[in-house]
């Protein structure tokens, strides 16, 4: 398999294990403190998104210091977060439509659309590892590279 093919592999897998909501622990910094929290996240297109509430430690944090890590059980990812605004924002019509469907049943217990503080968070995945069943896939989205071994994870989730 060629580099470009395994790339196109490595993010076919990303797809597979969250291209659909997945609970995950979402740790940023600043001024020297970690936080660490559990969200519901979706992934498309080599982006998270998550929904938080403006003036939350999350919110807060990513102001002074962008960068973030994502962890689902063995899966590791780094990226960096930015506010997209409010849910009802103009701008956010297709985002709000893909996240409705993708939370389906369950938006209205994330998204609470009439408080103004409501925001989505979009975070760009700059590096992955992430597993198949068999393989551990190491992808810097910033390069668009991957490799790939035979290393199994501890846990899978799906």
């Amino acid at each position: 398999m060629d580099q470009q093919q395994l790339y196109k592999r490595a993010l076919e897998v990303m797809e597979e294990n969250f291209g659909h909501v997945v609970e995950m622990s979402v740790a940023s910094a600043a001024d020297g403190l970690v936080s660490v929290r559990d969200v519901n996240a979706v992934y498309h297109n080599g982006v998270f998104y998550v929904l938080a509430r403006e003036g939350n430690s999350l919110m807060n944090q990513i102001k002074v210091s962008p960068a973030v890590g994502l962890c689902h059980g063995s899966h590791n990812m780094h990226g960096i977060a930015r506010s997209l605004g409010h849910p009802l924002e103009s701008q956010n019509a297709a985002l709000r439509k893909m996240l409705k469907k993708e939370f389906s049943l369950n938006y209205s217990d994330y998204v609470t659309e009439n408080n103004p503080e409501m925001r989505i968070v979009e975070i760009t995945v700059t590096f992955a590892e992430t597993f198949t069943r068999y393989h551990r896939y190491k992808i810097n989205f910033e390069n668009q590279t991957a490799v790939r071994d035979h290393t199994e994870p501890l846990f899978v989730y799906r």
